[in-house]
């Protein structure tokens, strides 16, 4: 099947989309069979979104090539103004099967991305981190006042004080972190399975030459934000092995821990507020309880 084949096939039956593209992307089930992804800048009235679609398809058609753990790409169409991409469909993940042998698995697929080449493209545009603004700094303190203000007398607010004072010296010390191949959004929702139980790793608008720690840290951030408890050093010197394995370098629970809690540090306190208003007490405090742990640890 091609692409304008896909295209016919919806024009002819019931539309199935799936859950997936909240960023503007469509994403249709092709017979049970493909996924037809598509995105139009129009309709994103976003450039930069659109900008970062077209690095996907770049990704998938170049950039990428080698990658075991790239989706099966059956075409692919990248225009100004139009962008379709035909994939094979997998299986998803579901939640209730996490288990230790599904979280290493996962590890594992992970280590294959990071041990890869750069290509040249990301390497140019890898820029060193910049500091936050005090307009940038301050808005991120009133958002997480906001969602704290939702359960009057359970949490110290005082203390994003303190983390706002110190985050550009946590931005700083966290960008000498050596640089790797990182997907940029590997979380959950991004990871699928192919028939014989590989994984295999979707979405790659972010892709970037940036730090092992902050897809690791996404990851485990955002299951953790679903109340799934996970055993990160366990999990982390499980990627560590395949790392050895793959590369012959010497990756520690010591030695990446400190740029895990910084990068969640980074994460939580610029971004995670925006998700938490209406969330339960438990949640809340689960997230920014560890944010708080995280940035005393490194100071």
């Amino acid at each position: 099947m091609d692409i304008d084949s896909a295209k016919a096939y919806l024009e002819k039956n019931e539309k199935k989309l799936f859950a997936g593209g909240k960023s503007g992307a469509r994403v249709y089930d092709i017979d049970g069979e493909c996924v037809l992804k598509q995105i139009y800048r129009a309709e994103l009235g976003n450039d930069e979104l659109y900008e970062a679609y077209r690095k996907e398809a770049w990704w998938y058609a170049d950039g990428g090539a080698g990658l075991g753990c790239l989706p099966e790409v059956l075409g692919l169409r990248s225009t100004e103004e139009e962008i379709s991409i035909l994939m094979k469909r997998y299986q998803m993940l579901s939640r209730r099967e996490i288990n230790k042998e599904l979280l290493e698995k996962i590890m594992r697929g992970l280590a294959t991305v990071h041990v890869s080449e750069i290509p040249p493209l990301l390497m140019q545009k890898r820029h060193a981190a910049q500091p936050l603004s005090e307009e940038q700094i301050r808005a991120s303190v009133e958002g997480w006042r906001a969602v704290l203000d939702e359960h009057p007398g359970v949490f110290d607010s005082a203390l994003l004080e303190r983390i706002a004072e110190g985050i550009n010296r946590i931005i700083s010390w966290h960008d000498s972190e050596e640089i790797v191949l990182s997907h940029g959004d590997f979380h959950w929702d991004n990871l699928l399975m192919d028939n014989e139980g590989r994984i295999i790793i979707c979405d790659w608008q972010g892709v970037e030459a940036g730090a092992a720690s902050g897809d690791l840290s996404f990851f485990f951030g955002r299951l953790r934000g679903d109340g799934i408890p996970l055993k990160e050093q366990e999990l982390v010197e499980a990627y560590g092995r395949e790392i050895r394995r793959l590369s012959g370098k010497r990756v520690t629970w010591e030695e990446i821990d400190g740029h895990i809690r910084a990068a969640n540090v980074i994460t939580s306190f610029t971004c995670w507020h925006e998700y938490l208003h209406g969330s339960g007490e438990e949640r809340v405090k689960e997230i920014y309880e560890k944010m708080v742990a995280d940035s005393n640890s490194i100071w």
